[in-house]
């Protein structure tokens, strides 16, 4: 019987200490659970769920603004070279200049003014490929040359 009895008490206190340690758990449960501000766990799960969906969406939606740009970037006016010169060597100083703007497929155009004292005059030519269809002054071609050069 005393052997009984001993084996009951043992159980009891063994019983007791795990009621204690269920009762320290289920406390950090309801605290966990509670959250911030009294919001609980699942509210706050879901809260955060539907914001990475916002931010998934803005992320594709970005992706496709980016894709866009990066397959006009080419086309787009990335290159000028400019060149000061003295058309006339008895007149002024280098008051003349060409103009070369170019886009990453060397496409564009050359614009040349050539200043003298009395006027001055304005010249265009398209570029494609880094050729024109019109004939090229050295001074245009040096001014292709140095709006294509790498930066």
């Amino acid at each position: 019987m005393v052997i009984l009895l001993l084996a009951v008490l043992a159980l009891a206190g063994w019983v007791a200490f795990l009621e204690m340690r269920h009762q320290k758990v289920a406390a950090l449960f309801r605290t966990v659970m509670t959250g911030r501000a009294g919001a609980d766990l699942e509210s706050i799960l879901m809260d955060y769920l539907a914001r990475m969906e916002r931010v998934e969406h803005v992320a594709q939606t970005v992706e496709q603004h980016l894709a866009q740009v990066e397959g006009k970037l080419p086309f787009v006016i990335q290159h000028v070279g400019v060149v000061r010169f003295n058309p006339f060597a008895d007149k002024g100083g280098d008051q003349s200049f060409v103009v070369a703007v170019l886009d990453d497929h060397t496409d564009g155009f050359v614009f040349s003014g050539l200043h003298s004292r009395s006027d001055v005059r304005v010249y265009a030519k398209p570029v494609v490929s880094g050729q024109s269809t019109y004939t090229l002054t050295s001074e245009e071609k040096e001014a292709i040359a140095r709006a294509m050069r790498p930066r």
